[in-house]
């Protein structure tokens, strides 16, 4: 049942006769009301939760109670009828960033009015406010209150008005681009148009704020369209009156004051189509104030140059995401500082060290982070007044004018556009602070920002000293980074951080130069890909940090991005300070390990070298056309029974997961060491990579890949080896969501997505199938999105297996295992489905047979470890690694699996 007419009168009616407006005495009893209003037999009956424990990680770390949190939909929070609504905003917010899952919606609510806000896109701001009285009228704004989860329809959505005008505005300047080009004689060149264009995003906006006469710039536009005059004579004698000191006293132009900031210092002289007019008219027609420059510039920046921004590795940040930067970064730093202070004379330092806080973001696009940055700054520092004046006994908050301004906000890029965005930003985020947080100080002229926010690489330029350093560095997956931006330059890179051996994602860089440019009390908050927490990268980045002084007390191990890219982020927090405390995933904890772990940190394990050699990523071939039909295969040992030789059926990821058994679906060519003249003999299959593979090959960067076509990229001879004497091994996926082994006849060649170990012994398949294995994989392994990266030299070769195990526990640990894997081919082959299908289904059903197949295999290995129900795995594991590398350098004997 949904809302109508009657239920929503039925609550307005209620809120009205019987509600009187205390927030302890009456809130259940309202909100009661208004889950009922929606259809909904109460809050409980609707699966809400009143009085959610949660911690506000004030200054004294204590908790609080949200008023009610519905699942993933809506956190509501209730005051006490007349209260300003205002006020509340910042508990709200905290207690929604502590939440996991992060409901959709919240609503602050006093019994008459209800603001709502959708803070993954609309923070500070509701995207819509309702008073009791329009409950009715207004009840679509709820409809993600109803059973069936409808999209609501708010009268605030910013967001939606900022994308519409980026969107324009980006249009306008591919309009002047193509215009430039078309030109023989060109009046501008691309740079000319970006500043013109960035030129009428702060008139729009100054005009809408107050800040230009009002309708000024809308009446320029409009003379033009009217022919009364030429562009650069209307709107270009607009920008030269506004970059005049002082305040233009008389003519067309009269009240127009000084803005600066170096904007308007050249006014070139372009000239409007009477489409590109019609197009500026209709985007100053839009109201600015509702603007968000907080996304206006990257939407504007995607819209105007996507193609650069994909090339290299930049992406879109919500607000949502910035603030899980900035609030653990900065604001809560400054508000706990504030909090300790109790005497003026403190509070008056404090000020005077807020005046001179400097934030760096070293990629910083068009100026989103810094942006955010400002606005919170300048919250704290209202704040600090607010406590002053208190302590002074005076509202007179006009003796205490703000003292930090956009000028301690530094940023750099590689995209000269972005740049500019970034310092139109910075300028228009000083008079949104004046105006939202009621200052008393003066809004023009702009501040000059042309040497805070330059156009710079930072990689390969000296960091200016910040207090702060946040941001979003660009995403590029370590084997895409050469083809994005050149061997050149990549050469480069490798010379500059020599310490960085492999290739790892990007973003690593940026979290090393970050750490180095800390000084002792620096605070830094940084978004990357989900791989800086594994392998390579985390070995670049986090362990870099971790291990030079540095304590991450605040991360989200791993979440989708909010933009564009498909990819899932980590967003880490970190100081050069111990914390006070520690938050991962939104909950408390005692420690936060470099991969983004609560547990003990593994990071430090050694490879073991009698796990080495026994472990296998299967063979790259480097060719799709080395694989060939099932069909196509028969068809040439048909014509000839010699091709048999050099066909093997290729067992892959899928074939693991999605196959009864893990059979092989594909066949490959394999002429794994043959010369030329070798493989040219087995004539149709040597063709067949003739044609379908050389060509892809002859583009090859790698020589020796290109010269050896018909080979494999890489063959695996080592693997091959291994397996020779074997009647089966064990094979994995590299990505999974189980990481299960499976035994696979060894004729089937593993493919690249598979990590292999090359044993027959159900002893080890039984130790690695374990839940002790899975604890030290999860430690250890790379994840992708939901599923774990199985890679052999970080999930193998660290793993210490049992230590001087009773030959019966062996038989025991092989025979179980062997009925587990009896049960799960008999009930795959059945149901004709694969592992994942099976594990999806029972695994986590304790009475089902795979789940108590697991158990006893699990109890076996425990007491082969000689491990309790209360120890900690991974502190026991790693410290058995450790004992084994040690013993392992003394050359005493260490026994692997494969030798019991």
């Amino acid at each position: 049942m949904s809302a109508s007419p009657q239920l929503l009168q039925e609550f307005v009616d209620y809120s009205k006769q019987y509600i009187h407006g205390n927030e302890e005495a009456d809130s259940q009893s309202f909100l009661n009301a208004f889950f009922r209003a929606f259809g909904h037999n109460g809050a409980k009956e609707a699966g809400a939760e009143f009085e959610r424990k949660i911690d506000k990680s004030s200054a004294k770390g204590n908790k609080g109670s949200a008023d009610l949190v519905w699942k993933d939909r809506v956190l509501i929070e209730m005051k006490s009828r007349g209260k300003d609504l205002q006020k509340y905003y910042n508990q709200m917010e905290r207690y929604w960033m502590r939440l996991t899952p992060k409901p959709k919606y919240c609503i602050l609510c006093n019994f008459d009015e209800f603001w709502i806000y959708d803070f993954n896109h609309q923070v500070d701001t509701p995207v819509d406010k309702i008073h009791i009285d329009e409950f009715v009228q207004r009840s679509t704004a709820f409809k993600f209150m109803e059973r069936g989860n409808y999209a609501p329809i708010f009268r605030n959505n910013q967001v939606e008005i900022t994308s519409k005008a980026a969107v324009r505005m980006g249009q306008l300047y591919q309009d002047l681009i193509q215009v430039a080009r078309w030109r023989k004689f060109r009046d501008y060149d691309e740079a000319q148009a970006q500043r013109f264009v960035l030129q009428c995003v702060l008139a729009m906006f100054a005009e809408d704020r107050g800040l230009l006469p009002s309708g000024m710039f809308i009446s320029c536009i409009q003379d033009c369209i009217e022919k009364r005059g030429r562009t650069y004579d209307i709107i270009g004698g607009l920008f030269h009156a506004m970059n005049q000191k002082g305040t233009t006293p008389a003519g067309r132009y009269a009240g127009t004051a000084y803005f600066n900031g170096g904007l308007f210092s050249i006014v070139h002289p372009i000239e409007l189509r009477d489409v590109d007019l019609e197009l500026l008219l209709k985007c100053a027609e839009q109201d600015w104030k509702q603007v968000r420059p907080s996304v206006f510039g990257s939407i504007f920046e995607g819209t105007s140059n996507a193609k650069e921004r994909r090339a290299h590795g930049m992406h879109f940040t919500s607000e949502g995401d910035i603030r899980e930067i900035v609030i653990p970064t900065i604001t809560e730093y400054w508000e706990e500082l504030i909090d300790e202070a109790n005497t003026e004379k403190e509070l008056h330092t404090l000020h005077h060290k807020l005046s001179n806080y400097r934030t760096l973001d070293a990629a910083c696009g068009s100026g989103n982070f810094l942006y955010v940055a400002y606005q919170e700054l300048k919250k704290v520092e209202k704040r600090l007044i607010n406590k002053l004046c208190a302590m002074q006994g005076t509202d007179n908050q006009q003796l205490l004018l703000g003292r930090v301004t956009p000028n301690q906000f530094f940023g750099m890029d590689t995209n000269s556009f972005g740049v500019e965005l970034a310092r139109v930003t910075m300028m228009i985020a000083r008079k949104i602070a004046i105006d939202t947080l009621e200052l008393h100080e003066p809004a023009l002229p702009l501040d000059t920002l042309d040497n805070n926010i330059v156009c710079a690489d930072a990689l390969f330029t000296d960091w200016v000293k910040a207090d702060a350093i946040i941001g979003n560095p660009p995403f590029l997956g370590g084997k895409n980074a050469r083809k994005a931006l050149g061997d050149d330059y990549m050469d480069r890179v490798f010379a500059k951080f020599p310490g960085i051996k492999d290739s790892v994602d990007f973003c690593s860089y940026w979290f090393r130069r970050t750490h180095d440019a800390l000084d002792e009390g620096g605070r830094a908050g940084l978004v990357g890909t989900n791989s800086i927490s594994q392998g390579k990268t985390r070995a670049a980045s986090l362990d870099y940090i971790t291990q030079n002084g540095g304590h991450i007390h605040t991360a989200i191990s791993s979440q989708p991005w909010s933009g564009e890219a498909a990819v899932h982020v980590s967003i880490v927090n970190w100081s050069k300070q111990e914390p006070k405390r520690y938050r991962l995933d939104r909950r408390e904890v005692s420690q936060i390990t470099s991969s983004l772990t609560s547990t003990v940190d593994v990071s430090g394990a050694v490879r073991l070298k009698a796990n080495q050699n026994v472990a296998f990523q299967g063979i790259i071939p480097v060719g799709k056309g080395f694989y060939v039909s099932r069909e196509l295969a028969n068809s040439w040992i048909l014509k000839d029974p010699k091709n048999r030789k050099i066909l093997k059926q290729s067992s892959s990821a899928s074939d693991l997961t999605d196959v009864p058994n893990g059979s092989p679906s594909r066949w490959i060519i394999d002429f794994n060491d043959m010369s030329i003249e070798e493989a040219s003999e087995y004539e149709l299959p040597f063709e067949h990579v003739r044609t379908y593979v050389k060509p892809e090959r002859d583009n090859n960067r790698r020589e020796t890949t290109k010269l050896h076509w018909w080979k494999f990229g890489e063959k695996r001879p080592a693997m091959r080896k291994a397996l020779a004497s074997l009647s089966c091994y064990f094979s994995v996926p590299r990505h999974s969501k189980w990481f299960i082994f499976i035994p696979v006849s060894p004729q089937y060649l593993p493919a690249d997505s598979a990590t292999i170990v090359a044993s027959d012994d159900f002893y080890v398949l039984g130790i690695i199938t374990s839940s002790v294995h899975r604890a030290w994989v999860k430690a250890q392994s790379s994840t992708l999105e939901d599923r774990t990266r199985y890679t052999h030299n970080t999930c193998f070769e660290t793993f210490p297996f049992p230590q001087n195990v009773t030959a019966e526990l062996v038989d025991q640990i092989r025979a179980t295992t062997q009925d587990l894997h009896d049960y799960r081919s008999q009930r795959m082959e059945g149901r004709g489905y694969g592992i994942t299908d099976l594990y999806n289904q029972f695994f986590d059903e304790p009475t089902s047979q795979l789940a108590k197949l697991h158990q006893k295999l699990d109890d076996l290995v425990m007491e082969a470890y000689g491990f309790g129900k209360n120890d900690d795995i991974l502190e026991k594991l790693l410290n058995l690694n450790l004992r084994l590398a040690e013993l392992e350098k003394q050359e005493k004997k260490v026994v692997g699996a494969w030798a019991l």
